[in-house]
């Protein structure tokens, strides 16, 4: 029977206060987000004490914890708002921080609550045998990541610049041990993630003649949305490896067997035969182009009436070398007229170096806790508040210290997340010898 140590019954705690984030503010209940902050006072007293803290935008919380050379600094970052949840499909209340069977259940156990309470664990751990560090530590922990980090870190990284700090790297969520067989090699694979995908996405309105469906025109503005829809699915972009799915490709060459090994260490000679292989799966596809997904359409009011005008949003991730006003273009040469309007406009990443001190130790302490693994860099296709901070660093990581599967996978965002107890333990023992190796 696992134990149930101090740190999960923290982020058991954690988990039952409801800081579920919106893109309008005034629709979250900030006093959740309020309370959430009293418990961390409350818990970690010793890092309130001892470390230096800052508030922006309220909820967005900023320690200082000052080392023996405060001319090099890096960052670490969590989040701790959480998408919604509803009660069904779930074996304990989302919001319980039901422990059992070695598990924590509740939603953000995994994404990013479990993050957060691993972090302030490992640094009350150090405080309490006084530790110092060997440089400058800052912590920021976003509260509106999942909608995209617009007054938190998006504010805090605007609050470091006014203040002109700049960090030698950033260490966010991202990346996390992961079962090797996606890539087909027997090993785990810990995978950091070096640069993002762009998030933009575009409201697109057609306009159609209104009237009466008896006596339809020749275009409607459903049928123009449709046709455009059709088009675009129908000829996706050409598939290219980026320098960083090289540099991933290259890591895990000495790993595969035979001629594959000779391939992948070579993917500038082979890149046709490599990217049909990765086009195979969808996880490794969308880290070979600019993606485009339609999630809403609108249109109409009545069954029998002809709508003015059809709406569609479209969600595109764009690949490093590709930008939102290159996809306006291709949109526009489809030759279907539309209006766009820009609902949100991330830019891809810039990709971090590989080589890095800071991708060293990251690669020291992955290889200390989880021995067994291979350690390779990759391209993120989802986001993180990491990206916010691409202006006040040189370097940007996105590691999350544990192992998962791809069952455990579907579970962020999704009914039953849950952290087990083994993985919560991992996490602190990583970010307690990562804090102690800085340098």
């Amino acid at each position: 029977m696992s134990t149930i140590t101090p740190a999960a019954e923290h982020l058991s705690q954690a988990l039952r206060f409801k800081t579920v984030s919106h893109k309008d503010m005034s629709k979250m209940d900030l006093s959740q987000f309020s309370a959430f902050e009293a418990f961390l006072e409350e818990t970690y007293p010793l890092v309130h004490e001892k470390l230096e803290k800052m508030n922006i935008s309220k909820h967005g919380l900023v320690f200082h914890w000052k080392g023996k050379d405060s001319g090099k600094r890096i960052l670490l970052t969590a989040h701790y708002d959480v998408v919604p949840a509803g009660d069904s499909g779930w074996p304990f209340p989302p919001y319980s921080g039901h422990i059992e069977d070695g598990k924590i259940y509740g939603r953000g156990s995994l994404d990013d609550k479990g993050s957060l309470i691993g972090i302030l664990e490992a640094v009350t751990a150090l405080l309490e045998e006084s530790y110092e560090p060997s440089i400058d530590i800052w912590f920021a922990f976003g509260f509106d990541e999942e909608v995209g980090g617009a007054h938190g870190a998006q504010k805090i990284a605007a609050y470091f610049q006014e203040q002109g700090l700049t960090f030698d790297y950033v260490l966010d969520e991202g990346g996390a041990v992961a079962d090797g067989s996606m890539m087909g090699i027997e090993k785990p694979v810990a995978v950091i993630g070096v640069a993002e995908k762009g998030n933009t996405s575009f409201k697109l309105t057609f306009k159609g003649e209104p009237g009466h469906s008896s006596t339809p025109p020749k275009k409607t503005a459903i049928g123009e949305m449709g046709k455009f829809i059709s088009a675009v699915e129908a000829n996706p972009e050409k598939p290219r490896l980026t320098e960083t799915l090289k540099a991933m490709l290259k890591a895990i060459a000495p790993y595969k067997k035979g001629i594959a090994g000779f391939v992948l260490a070579h993917p500038d000679i082979f890149a046709p035969v490599i990217i049909r292989i990765l086009m195979g799966n969808r996880q490794t596809a969308a880290m070979l182009r600019t993606t485009y997904v339609f999630t809403m359409t609108e249109g109409g009011t009545a069954h029998n009436v002809l709508p003015h005008s059809a709406e569609c949003t479209v969600n595109v991730r764009i690949l490093q070398g590709d930008s939102p006003e290159a996809v306006l273009k291709r949109f526009e040469a489809i030759g279907i007229p539309f209006t766009a309007e820009l609902l949100m406009g991330d830019k891809p990443t810039k990709a971090s170096d590989v080589d890095s001190q800071g991708m060293n130790h990251l690669r020291t302490c992955i290889a200390s806790v989880f021995p067994d693994a291979v350690i390779t860099p990759y391209l993120m296709t989802g986001g993180t508040d990491c990206r916010h901070y691409d202006q006040v660093t040189k370097d940007a990581y996105r590691f999350s210290p544990f192992r998962v599967s791809e069952e455990e996978l579907e579970l962020i965002h999704g009914d039953g997340e849950y952290l087990s107890l083994e993985k919560l333990q991992n996490m602190v023992e990583f970010y307690t010898l990562f804090l102690r190796g800085v340098s």
